[in-house]
């Protein structure tokens, strides 16, 4: 899975958010691709490593916390679709 794969399958899906891209060489598990959300009192990244590493984070500015913080390495791939299911799901509420 990549930045590519995340805007096919992803994206879509949040609708109302803003979306800001980057990437670096060279980091701590490899070249990173990282998506930043903004919306509906949620801020989320996703990340992810060219190693197969993959990265999810949302902080709820409304509960003033994190509600998901998740990293997850290439022998946990399997993990990976259910986790975007619960970060489409604690994005899209409330929205």
């Amino acid at each position: 899975m990549d930045g590519a794969w995340f805007n096919e399958r992803v994206k879509p899906l949040l609708k109302g958010f803003a979306l800001e891209y980057s990437s670096f060489a060279d980091g701590d598990f490899s070249d990173l691709e990282r998506t930043e959300l903004e919306g509906f009192n949620k801020l989320g990244t996703v990340e992810f490593w060219s190693k197969g590493w993959v990265g999810i984070n949302i902080y709820d500015c409304a509960l003033d916390g994190q509600v998901m913080n998740v990293l997850l390495s290439l022998e946990e791939k399997e993990s990976v679709s259910q986790a975007f299911e619960k970060f489409i799901k604690i994005l899209t509420q409330d929205s």
